[in-house]
């Protein structure tokens, strides 16, 4: 994609190309200065912060330096309507008025596409409850065999409450991989081989932490290898990310290795007085549901620290969550139910990656 002789202040500038293919443009000197800013950012190879308030036009002022860049760019959106701006309004206007083609393609998870073996199989095997199901599975049907994309939002006039699409999309659970007969025209293989082909791709934050946490585990990854990550809508990404790289703890979980901990010391003849008197007193302390705060915080903080003072280092290594407990260096403080440590540092494992990502939060909320 020959795109670098242009620059984005020929694009945005007073008198250029944005303002002589759009009658009426005002020129907005918030866009141009966010516009230079992400091509300095993806030329230096540099993470870039960028808080673009309403009327900035932010999308063009990334996706511009994005596609002159001539890299592999993600871009990644909490929602929907934001990625149906930007496959179906935003870059087909870029491909019209840089008169350029721009190879595009968003991705989804599993569970959007169908899967043309399921289908085949539920014309021949009872999976269908009722004729509500019947008559929503020959509106599946008779689209599968002309989509190209397999992707669920095409079909317009199939019920979101729908039963069926469960039993035939494209998730792992009895997923056969290669050995399947429709390995070669799953819309999952081909949606992988448009990526590889792509110099934008549109995904969910979902979607790129999930990839980011699958190569952070050496397992491959979702997403085809890319230069840069843009981060619109980067709001939510705390809570996404947290679902990925953060550690949840409850009550129970309290409990349950509490009793673990008393009930291998007794059978393994290493434990002490004190341990078993530090059980007995915390579990009557939280079967009460923790109706007092502060006893829940010392009781959690005491089930870290009988591994350290009471039990012998045999009991630590039996118990690996335990040990993943103590890695954490739990801040409990008065939890209730349940204390989470988030993702405040989540994001920042992200740009500890090989690759560049760039954080583009917004302060809108579409």
């Amino acid at each position: 994609m020959e795109t670098r002789e242009l620059t984005v202040r020929q694009f945005f500038g007073r008198g250029g190309v944005l303002a002589k293919c759009q009658p009426g443009y005002e020129f907005r000197s918030g866009q141009l200065e966010m516009a230079e800013a992400v091509e300095s950012a993806l030329a230096d190879k540099r993470h870039l912060i960028v808080e673009a308030g309403t009327g900035t036009g932010k999308t063009l002022a990334y996706l511009v330096p994005a596609i002159l860049s001539g890299k592999r760019i993600v871009i990644s959106t909490a929602t929907k309507n934001l990625q149906e701006q930007l496959l179906f309004k935003d870059i087909p206007f870029l491909q019209q008025h840089l008169g350029r083609e721009i190879r595009v393609c968003s991705m989804k998870g599993r569970n959007n596409y169908a899967c043309r073996q399921k289908i085949y199989d539920a014309e021949k095997e009872p999976v269908l409850e009722g004729l509500e199901e019947v008559a929503d599975f020959e509106i599946i049907r008779e689209w599968e065999k002309t989509t190209v994309i397999g992707d669920r939002a095409e079909i317009k006039t199939l019920p979101e409450t729908t039963g069926v699409w469960a039993k035939v999309d494209a998730r792992r659970d009895l997923c056969s991989g290669q050995k399947c007969l429709q390995f070669e025209r799953c819309f999952l293989t081909l949606m992988h081989q448009r990526a590889f082909e792509s110099d934008i791709i549109v995904v969910n934050h979902h979607l790129l932490f999930a990839d980011l946490a699958v190569k952070d585990q050496e397992y491959g990854g979702i997403i085809p290898d890319y230069a840069a990550a843009i981060l619109d809508e980067a709001h939510e990404i705390e809570d996404v990310a947290g679902q990925y790289f953060g550690v949840s703890i409850s009550s129970y979980q309290f409990q349950e290795l509490q009793r673990d901990i008393a009930a291998v010391a007794r059978r393994k003849e290493f434990g002490t007085q004190e341990l078993e008197r530090q059980h007995f007193l915390h579990q009557g302390v939280l079967d009460a549901k923790h109706r007092a705060q502060p006893a829940f915080a010392d009781a959690a903080q005491n089930a870290i620290a009988l591994a350290d003072d009471s039990v012998d280092e045999r009991i630590v290594r039996s118990f690996p969550k335990l040990e993943k407990l103590r890695r954490c260096h739990l801040g409990v403080g008065h939890a209730t139910g349940a204390q989470t440590t988030t993702a405040s540092t989540a994001c920042a494992r992200v740009g500890a990656l090989e690759k560049t990502a760039y954080f583009l939060p917004s302060t809108e909320r579409l």
